[in-house]
């Protein structure tokens, strides 16, 4: 590009000098005698060089003020104005060459493309430049510092002369400051990031390297909740290792026939009759079941997630009728809803078409989304799952209690069942647990829903929860997830 951009303004000055030489012989003669009717051809030489001389000199300054500003343009990033990849990769060369030590910070987006998604390019583009202004002006960052952005939502720090203790600190102040929202147009817009460290020399001395080792450190931090800080350890890069392994397999999981589902019954309280099940994706991959706990993660990072997730619901909707017959009552089917599904825009529309295919009633299907969906996009969250609770889906609250602004917005939310996180029900014998899973309870009582604990796995958790009057209890004590055949064999009429 700046190739061209140099033959354009080498090809403008000559083309500029030629006409204006063909102006001078065009016209030269006429209008020196006009002026110096009695001047000879050496006034007339050194007229030409004079002018020729000055039209050089402005022509070449015009260049340079050109060729200076590709050059700036070349190290800085055209919408925030920090430096680029080229500018940090030469900073990062010469730190490296000159034996300096310093920490590099590389500072990720945890779901930036939902709100390009939601609120359209410029808003997005609007808040990259906010994150930007935030990092500069941060007390913790000084002018010798690096601040760089690396891709659309990533940004690289490079902080030299500082502890370890020091890093401890000012990453803990940039969480807390690129967390505040951001108010665009009446918009309240949450910007949770994540920090990935690494330390030169002692992680390498090799730009690819820490860089790559930052990156691996941040996605950690981004599977691990995000809104965290993860230093780089030599077990992520094997980690990463294997989960190329497991995405390249994602890839071809479905046409492999590689995927399926268990069921794990939900029970009531009050009967101990099953009421319902959650569907759960399976994998075997290569001959080898693949914890839900490893792929899922890695499905949502690299998008496989979304048609994955229909074909959840699909194969669900398809097994309703033969599991009700044989049961011989009607059940719910609780499908998992993960946030990068959510915020596809045609998630709704897709999910509806399903339903329809199939022939299933919408009040079959229960779908559990996390308190992360919800502390984050308010307004969409509301009127999607308004959306959905009106064609006829219920909607249930997964893992209650682990968020933070639950009970902010469950009013506000078309929510028919609370599900209690296990880590509440295993824990029930403390005195402090129990009253924290008493509230929870009283809570969706009050507010006319139901609520399910998960991870029952003791008779002790079973009369506890049946002494708070939870509605349904779901976990090992009752049954582990099971094939569409045992659940079957197990609960036939």
């Amino acid at each position: 590009m700046f190739k061209r951009t140099y033959r354009k303004i080498s090809f403008r000055i000559v083309l500029i000098y030629a006409v204006t030489g063909i102006l001078w012989i065009s016209l030269s003669d006429k209008l020196y005698f006009h002026y110096f009717p009695n001047g000879n051809t050496v006034l007339k030489g050194f007229i030409y060089i004079s002018f020729s001389v000055f039209l050089l000199l402005f022509l070449m300054k015009q260049s340079w003020k050109t060729q200076q500003d590709l050059l700036v343009k070349e190290y800085e990033d055209d919408l925030t104005g920090l430096q680029n990849r080229g500018s940090l990769q030469t900073v990062l060369s010469n730190l490296i060459h000159n034996k300096e030590i310093f920490y590099l910070l590389f500072v990720d987006f945890d779901r930036f493309k939902m709100i390009n998604d939601l609120y359209g390019h410029d808003c997005g583009d609007i808040v990259l430049v906010e994150i930007s202004n935030r990092l500069i002006s941060n007390e913790f960052v000084d002018t010798s510092d690096t601040v760089a952005r690396w891709g659309a939502d990533e940004f690289i720090l490079i902080l030299k002369n500082r502890t370890y203790e020091d890093i401890e600190i000012i990453v803990k102040n940039l969480l807390i400051e690129l967390a505040t929202p951001i108010h665009i147009n009446g918009k309240e817009i949450m910007s949770s990031l994540s920090i990935g460290s690494v330390q030169c020399p002692i992680d390498s001395i090799n730009p690819r390297e820490l860089l790559r080792f930052a990156e691996l450190a941040v996605d950690e931090a981004k599977k691990n909740g995000g809104l965290k800080h993860v230093k780089y350890r030599k077990e992520l890069s094997e980690l990463s290792n294997k989960e190329l392994f497991l995405e390249k397999g994602l890839h071809n999981a479905l046409d492999k026939n590689e995927l399926f589902l268990n069921f794990q019954p939900q029970i009531s309280s009050e009967t101990h009759e099953i009421i319902g099940v959650e569907a759960l994706l399976r994998w075997k991959h290569e001959g080898q079941y693949i914890s839900p706990g490893e792929f899922i993660p890695i499905a949502e990072k690299s998008g496989h997630i979304v048609k994955i997730g229909d074909y959840v619901l699909r194969e669900t909707c398809k097994v309703i009728p033969v599991i009700e017959k044989e049961v011989g009552k009607e059940l719910i089917f609780s499908i998992n809803v993960s946030a990068r599904q959510f915020y596809q825009k045609d998630y709704i529309v897709r999910t509806k078409k399903i339903l329809e295919e199939t022939n299933i009633q919408p009040s079959k299907i229960v779908l559990e989304i996390t308190e992360s969906i919800i502390m984050e996009y308010t307004d969409f969250v509301i009127k999607s799952l308004q959306d959905l609770k009106d064609f006829g889906f219920q909607i249930a609250i997964d893992d209650f209690g682990t968020g933070y602004s639950s009970f902010k917005y469950l009013e506000l939310l078309p929510v028919s069942i609370i599900k209690i996180d296990q880590s509440f029900t295993q824990a029930i014998h403390k005195v402090r647990t129990k009253a924290i899973v008493q509230s929870i309870i009283s809570l969706a009582h009050n507010l006319n829903m139901k609520i399910l604990a998960e991870g029952v796995e003791d008779l002790f958790q079973v009369a506890n929860l049946n002494e708070l009057q939870c509605h349904y209890l779901q976990g090992y004590f009752f049954s582990k997830p099971l094939s569409q055949e045992q659940l079957l064999i197990e609960y036939k009429k």
